[in-house]
């Protein structure tokens, strides 16, 4: 672990600060006291010093649990169940995980890592296009990453949009195989429910791809207004799109059976109609 950069990133502030967490004075003399050090050192500086800090203010709670100094002047718990949940993961009873429990999660954390929503935000201002590669992430890593971004992109908008200054500059966001992100849900708060329904309003537009129609949020899919369909395989599949726009309905024959590469029936906002395409492969200049 980086401890000055950890160091360099912790709060300072009065009476916590830094690897301090600012216990008072009489509560460290009493908790040094009763581990029997008598030379209570001074505040914690680094992150071992936190460690040991936590440790002994801990054995001192579990074992006087009624003491005064555990108490504020308003007589509220100086410890709130969080405080003493970390406590007590950190320096564990007999019997306990404690740390060991969360070992299993190391591999998802990167000591160096710093704040990429707000790198990602600085960049997008810039005009900048971002790529999130999470096509081999755990499914719940996946979601839990889309959505997060996905939300912190609608409220740097909403606030750009609420001081006046989104100017003409849109926000274009890509999803693929958006069946793993937009299921089936009652739920109309989702966070691309609300990119679906508001983000026209804020500059944020979405495109979206998917194998299976019938898997996707209805919510989301009512509010889609371009339509390029490809092959689906499915009987319900051909159905739902249907339903979402009528003008395929005399297409779902065509739509299962068809099976040329790149032929594409295109419904876009600005035609009534739907029209056949045939999409280029891709092929990348190569100098």
């Amino acid at each position: 672990m980086d401890e000055q950069q950890l160091y360099s990133t912790a709060p300072a502030g009065n009476p916590a600060s830094k690897f301090d967490p600012g216990f008072r004075k009489d509560l460290r003399n009493s908790a040094y006291g009763y581990k029997n050090i008598n030379s209570v050192p001074p505040p914690p500086n680094t992150l071992a010093e936190l460690i040991r800090e936590l440790e002994v203010i801990n054995h001192f709670r579990i074992n006087n649990q009624e003491d005064k100094l555990l108490f504020t002047n308003t007589k509220n718990p100086l410890f709130d169940s969080d405080d003493i949940a970390l406590l007590e993961l950190l320096d564990p009873r007999p019997g306990r995980s404690g740390v060991s429990l969360i070992q299993p999660y190391r591999i998802y954390h990167d000591h160096m890592a710093g704040d990429f929503i707000a790198e990602i935000l600085r960049d997008l201002d810039a005009g900048a296009t971002i790529i999130l590669d999470l096509g081999n992430a755990h499914p719940e890593v996946m979601n839990y990453f889309s959505n997060e971004l996905s939300l912190a992109v609608f409220r740097h908008q909403v606030e750009k949009f609420t001081n006046d200054r989104l100017g003409d500059h849109f926000i274009q966001l890509y999803f693929e195989e958006a069946h793993n992100l937009f299921p089936q849900s009652g739920d109309v708060t989702t966070t691309y429910s609300r990119l679906a329904k508001e983000g026209a309003k804020y500059h944020i537009g979405m495109v979206y791809s998917t194998q299976s129609p019938t898997t996707i949020n209805k919510d989301l899919l009512a509010q889609t207004e371009n339509f390029f369909v490809a092959h689906l395989a499915s009987q319900d599949d051909v159905n739902t799109l249907a339903k979402i726009n009528i003008a395929y309905e005399s297409m779902k024959n065509d739509i299962l059976q068809a099976k040329t590469v790149g032929y594409i029936r295109m419904l876009t906002r600005s035609h009534r109609f739907v029209i056949s395409i045939q999409a280029r492969k891709f092929e990348p200049i190569r100098k």
